[in-house]
């Protein structure tokens, strides 16, 4: 994982407590619990069950304490300094490093991803010395910072930046500056070959769109934000889409004011620079208000569900390519609205464990794309039933010409219906996204001619 998102999530404290459960205490207390309905007493059962057995992590210098709770949310990372010391940490390490790591249902999965992730920030004495000679909170936070985006010392993978993407880089600050835009989208690949000289001299915010994790590529400078979008089929435009609606959805972009795209090839060059608001894009694929039924579609489903049409459109299945459709939210209405081609093959299962959001789900997902029909999906993101066969009330006009009865299906049950559907083309790998009887995103499966 980036270090990126465990900073995002880190909260830090100086401890003032002598025993074990003093120092628990107060890592718990910095971190509004409250609100989540969350109490210390199930912290510290979960914790103790935790480490009885996966053991923190060793030899970093940290003492680390972490649990899994049944809370919906993804993970806080809390770290205290203590110059009193817990009875628990190593003698020899002081001021003494104490940690706390709850993981809630979001990110079950990635338990042990996590604490090693941890365990790598760690890793290196003279950052944990630095550490322990900061001066207050805010000194420390900005070692992490300087730690995750500073890049590894004689990396000889990173790539010399062509003149090309050096004179974009500059054009994309210029045009910035001048428009007072509140950020510049960064699209290329590897993340090796952004030219970090020009772009640090632009004072707002940089977002940064890869297809392929690189860790410690990144110089020292604030307000950057790394933002993966694992799909190499699709055009660097279609990317940029994506990145933009990531961006927008975890509250990192305006809507209302302009952001400058920059984009570029494999062949590691900048090339082409566009502006753009995000507000047209967001509030097509996330109308507002988001309810059908009453509950709220998050972002996040609509976002993952994208993702595996994207992932289905690239792949296929079984050597061939396949066409699929999601339907999403207003499931009540959907329902009376459709019936069943075969057993409903999630019939009976925990919503828990047939959530689209759950990674351990996504080949499941991928193999009943194969049956003819759609998948029916809760607002939620917990997957209602698959190989529906949809028959809406009223018919959607003024489609495209050439487009099939998958997407005059999609079509139809968002007029009739607060229902969003997403399909996937079997010609073409298309994947668009339906609202309101019509088509309100397009993302296009790229040539391998396409750089």
């Amino acid at each position: 994982m980036e270090f990126q998102e465990l900073i995002d999530a880190l909260h830090i404290v100086e401890l003032s407590g002598t025993t074990r459960q003093g120092v628990l205490q107060e890592l718990f207390d910095a971190v509004n619990w409250e609100r989540e309905c969350v109490s210390p007493s199930e912290v510290v059962k979960a914790m103790e069950g935790c480490e009885a057995t996966t053991p923190g992590i060793p030899d970093t210098g940290l003492t680390l304490h972490h649990a899994k709770i049944d809370w919906p949310g993804h993970f806080r990372l809390v770290l205290g300094r203590s110059r009193c010391g817990e009875s628990q940490v190593r003698e020899g390490d002081s001021p003494h490093l104490v940690g706390l790591l709850v993981v809630g249902r979001e990110s079950l999965s990635r338990h042990l991803d996590l604490l090693g992730s941890v365990a790598e920030l760690f890793g290196h004495a003279e950052f944990r010395g630095a550490l322990s000679t900061a001066s207050d909170p805010r000194e420390l936070k900005q070692l992490f910072i300087d730690r995750v985006l500073q890049p590894p010392r004689g990396d000889a993978s990173i790539a010399e930046i062509p003149q090309q993407s050096l004179a974009i880089a500059n054009h994309a600050v210029g045009l910035a500056t001048s428009l007072s835009a509140q950020a510049i989208l960064v699209v290329l690949d590897p993340g090796q070959a952004v030219p970090w000289s020009p772009l640090n001299s632009w004072a707002g915010r940089l977002l940064i769109v890869t297809a392929t994790k690189c860790e410690g590529f990144v110089p020292g400078r604030a307000d950057i934000h790394l933002l993966d979008v694992m799909h190499t089929s699709l055009s660097r435009m279609d990317r940029a889409k994506l990145g933009l609606l990531l961006a927008a959805a975890n509250g990192l972009v305006d809507e209302q004011r302009d952001v400058v795209c920059v984009t570029g090839s494999q062949a590691q060059a900048l090339d082409s620079i566009t502006v753009t608001r995000p507000a047209p894009h967001f509030r097509a694929v996330f109308p507002r208000p988001l309810q059908a039924n009453g509950t709220t579609v998050r972002p996040e489903v609509i976002l993952r569900v994208l993702s595996l049409a994207i992932e289905i459109a690239s792949e296929g299945r079984e050597s061939r390519q396949i066409g699929t459709m999601f339907v999403i939210g207003d499931t009540r209405q959907v329902a009376r609205q459709s019936r069943q081609l075969v057993l409903n093959p999630f019939h009976g299962f925990a919503r828990n464990l047939r959530n689209v959001l759950e990674p351990g789900l996504t080949e499941t997902v991928k193999e009943f794309a194969l049956l003819d029909g759609a998948f029916i999906i809760d607002a939620d993101g917990s997957i209602r039933s698959a190989g529906s066969y949809l028959i809406p009330q009223s018919i959607a006009q003024g489609l495209a010409s050439g487009l099939g009865a998958r997407h005059q299906a999609a079509a139809s049950i968002t007029r009739a219906t607060r229902a969003t559907a997403v399909t996937v083309s079997q010609s073409t790998g298309t994947v668009t996204l339906f609202q309101q009887g019509g088509m309100v995103l397009t993302l296009e499966r790229a040539a391998l001619t396409r750089w």
